[in-house]
């Protein structure tokens, strides 16, 4: 199979794997057979909203086998990266995987803009509204840092719909206070490193759909990349792109 030379296989789920609400013809199936020839899974997300255990829950629901330690989300990786820096208090604007994932690395979520705060961190947020922007922009001009959990800035709800994404919500902050944040998920370099940590190390194949955040994060670290074309891009948007993928195959289950 073409994923043989690799240790590791990082998978993107939203194009990779499936399609919500459908699974991607023969993704369950491939997803397997990476598992029957010794390869290490991770399922890679940028988007911050759910739990590990949700995600993998999610999966299950599609015939996609996957373990909850499996699952590496931006929300992971924006919480190690902040814990490690010695972050102890964040104003958040997030749904249940940030927040969670924040408290789990003992950083505590605050709220309000009255007391002291290390760091605003933004992810997607369905219920964000002028009150808590206000508030994250007035923090960060106090001094807190300003970390995106993800850059993406629009969300691919039901029908075929653009929403307001973890960037769109990242960006009305960096607009108030002129302040640029920091990104952890892809295509910055935090949340794959914490994927192929996860993943027990070795030499990494990252699969996406998306030429400007899965390929372009692989490029940045001088990782191979395989691009399936069962999600956002299609083979012409190739021409002239500044990122070129490994590997192009029509879906997962070509690659495995």
């Amino acid at each position: 199979m073409l994923a043989d030379p690799y240790d590791a296989i990082l998978l993107d789920l939203d194009g990779v794997l499936y399609r919500w609400p459908e699974p991607i013809p023969g993704s369950p199936e491939a997803v397997g057979r990476l598992r029957a020839a010794g390869k290490r899974l991770a399922m890679v997300t940028n988007n911050s909203s759910r739990t590990p255990e949700q995600v993998a829950e999610r999966l299950g629901s599609l015939g996609i086998d996957a373990d909850p330690d499996e699952v590496v989300t931006s929300a992971l990786a924006t919480a190690s990266l902040l814990a490690d820096r010695g972050t102890r208090t964040a104003f958040v604007i997030g749904e249940d995987g940030l927040r969670t994932a924040l408290a789990d690395a003992g950083i505590s979520v605050v709220e309000g803009r009255d007391g002291p705060v290390d760091a605003v961190v933004v992810g997607f947020d369905r219920d964000a509204d002028y009150a808590r922007l206000r508030d994250g922009a007035v923090l960060v001009e106090r001094g807190a840092a300003l970390v995106g959990s993800n850059p993406d800035p629009s969300f691919p709800a039901a029908g075929g719909e653009s929403w307001p994404g973890a960037g769109a919500l990242l960006a009305v902050i960096e607009t108030t206070t002129g302040r640029r944040g920091e990104i952890v998920g892809k295509p910055a370099a935090p949340l794959l490193e914490r994927a192929l940590r996860d993943a027990g190390g070795g030499r990494p194949l990252l699969v996406g759909d998306r030429l400007d955040t899965d390929i372009a994060g692989a490029v940045g670290l001088g990782w191979d990349s395989a691009l399936v074309l069962t999600g956002s891009t299609r083979r012409e948007d190739l021409e002239g792109s500044p990122w070129t993928p490994t590997i192009v195959v029509d879906a997962l289950a070509d690659l495995a």
